[in-house]
C-alpha cells in the first residue's frame, strides 16, 4: 500500500513543468528522494511506491525538481536533528574518561527559552529551591508532606532517606534529622536545555563526571549548595548535543552524619574495613560471597547494562552504585558514586590510607589500588592525573574487587 508521503509527493511532481530528463538525473533525484524518506521515518523505509513515481519523474522539469527536491530535504535535515538512543558503556570503567571527550560534538544555538530556564534554575538554587516548587533546602520534609501527602516511593542511598513524588516530577532526601539536603527535579522543560547551552550561561563546571551512560556537571551555585545538571549520554560516545534529562540542588553540610563519622578519615577508615569484608560504601551486598540474582530481587531492575569481557555490570543510578557479576552470577566488583566519597580529595586519602600498591592513570583518571586482603583490592578512582595538586583530586568512585571472580569456571 502507497504511503501517505509517496501520495503526496506525486501529487506535488505531477503539477511541476513538463521537461525530459536523462536518466541519470531521473537516478539522482529518486535517490535523493529515498534517502529523505529513509531519515524521516528513523533509518526503514518501503520503497515499494517508487515504481509509480518513477513515470511521474520522467514529466518533471530539471530545475523545477531541483529546487522543491532541495527545500525539502533541508526541511527533513532540521527535523532530524535530535540526539538519538546512546549505546551503554561501561560505568565508572578506568577506561573511560570522566571528563570531556575530544571537541568534536554538534553544539546547540542556546535558544531565549532555555538561557532563561537557566536563569531561573541559578537564581533559585541560591535560595535553596528548585524551579516552581516552593519547598527549600534545610527546612523539613515534613512540610511537603503536609502539603502533598506520603509520597509514591521511599528507598535510602547515600546515607539519606529520600521520597519521590513523580506526578510532581520531583524526589527530595533528607537526612535523619528530617532536613532536606538533597532534590532532584525532572521538569520535562530541562529538555530544552543542551550541554553547551549550559556552558555558555554558567561558564565551565568546577567538576565533570560520568555516571550511568549520563554526563555531570557540577556547579557550586553559593558555599553550601551545589547544582548538579545531569546530560543524557556521554561526549565519548555522543557526537550531538547532550541534552539535560533531570538537576540536583545540593547541601553537602547536612549529609554529614557528625555521630556517626566526625570527618574524612573516619569514613575512610569504614570504607577500608567494609573492604576487608568484601563490601563498599552504601552497599550491604558482598563480592565473592553473594549472587546478583538473590541481590536483583531486592534492588529491583537496573538503570543501565553493559557488558566488559564477559562481566554484567548493572548501575543503579538512585542508589549510586554499580554492580558487576560473571557468568555464574557470582558479584566481583561493587563501585560507589556515594557523594559523601566525592567530597574527600587524593591528599586526604594519602594521609589516612598510607601509599597504595599501585597507582596508575588512565583516560585523565588516576586510580590508587590498595590490597586489603589477599583476594580483595580496594581502588579509588579519583577524577584527574597525578601531577596535579592532591587536594584538588576528589574521588569519583571506589570499588571493591574481586579479581579471581573475573575469570569464571563457568564461562566456557
Amino acid at each position: 500500500m502507497r504511503s501517505n508521503s509517496d501520495h503526496d509527493l506525486l501529487a506535488k511532481l505531477k503539477g511541476m513543468p513538463d521537461m525530459k530528463m536523462s536518466g541519470e538525473q531521473k537516478h539522482e533525484i529518486v535517490s535523493a528522494i529515498r534517502q529523505t524518506n529513509v531519515s524521516k521515518s528513523g533509518g526503514t523505509a518501503s520503497y515499494r511506491g517508487f515504481s509509480a513515481l518513477g513515470k511521474g519523474l520522467a514529466l518533471c522539469s530539471v530545475l523545477a525538481v531541483t529546487v522543491w527536491l532541495g527545500a525539502s530535504l533541508l526541511t527533513n535535515q532540521q527535523q532530524s536533528t535530535m540526539p538519538g538512543t546512546v549505546a551503554p558503556i561501561a560505568p565508572g570503567s578506568p577506561t573511560a574518561s570522566p571528563g570531556p571527550g575530544p571537541n568534536n560534538s554538534v553544539t546547540t544555538p542556546p535558544s531565549p527559552q532555555s538561557e532563561e530556564l537557566l536563569s531561573q534554575i541559578r537564581s533559585n538554587a541560591k535560595e535553596g529551591r528548585v524551579i516552581s516548587l516552593p519547598f527549600v533546602l534545610e527546612k523539613t520534609v515534613d512540610e511537603v508532606e503536609k502539603g502533598w501527602g506520603k509520597p509514591e516511593k521511599t528507598y535510602t542511598a547515600n546515607g539519606l532517606i529520600y521520597s519521590a513524588y513523580p506526578k510532581k516530577e520531583v524526589v527530595f532526601g533528607y537526612n535523619k534529622g528530617m532536613q532536606i539536603v538533597d532534590m532532584h527535579r525532572t521538569d520535562l522543560r530541562l529538555q530544552q536545555i543542551s550541554l553547551s547551552a549550559v556552558e555558555k550561561s554558567w561558564g565551565k563546571p568546577g567538576r565533570i563526571s560520568e555516571f550511568g551512560n549520563q554526563t555531570i556537571y557540577t556547579y557550586d551555585v553559593t558555599n553550601n549548595y551545589q547544582v548538579k545538571f545531569h546530560f543524557q549520554g556521554t561526549k565519548s560516545t555522543n557526537k550531538e548535543d547532550l541534552i539535560l534529562v533531570e538537576y540536583h540542588l545540593y547541601y553537602p553540610q547536612g549529609n554529614k552524619n557528625l555521630m556517626l563519622y566526625a570527618n574524612n578519615a573516619e569514613i575512610l577508615q569504614s570504607v577500608r574495613d567494609l573492604a576487608r569484608k568484601g563490601q563498599t560504601f552504601g552497599s550491604q551486598y558482598r563480592v565473592e560471597k553473594d549472587m546478583f540474582d538473590d541481590a536483583e530481587k531486592q534492588l529491583g531492575k537496573p538503570d543501565v547494562v553493559s557488558f566488559i569481557n564477559g562481566i554484567t555490570y548493572n548501575t543503579y543510578r538512585d542508589l549510586n552504585l554499580v554492580f558487576a557479576f560473571n557468568k555464574g552470577m557470582q558479584i566481583v566488583d561493587i563501585r560507589s558514586y556515594d557523594p559523601r566519597l566525592q567530597a574527600i580529595t587524593l591528599a586526604e586519602v594519602r594521609e589516612t590510607l598510607g601509599e597504595p600498591a599501585s597507582k596508575t592513570t588512565t583516560g585523565g583518571q588516576t586510580i590508587y589500588t590498595y590490597k586489603v586482603t589477599p583476594d580483595y583490592e580496594l581502588k579509588f578512582i579519583f577524577s584527574g592525573i597525578m601531577t596535579d595538586d592532591p587536594n584538588t583530586l576528589y574521588i569519583d568512585h571506589v570499588n571493591i574487587y574481586y579479581p579471581r571472580g573475573t575469570f569464571n569456571n563457568m564461562a566456557g
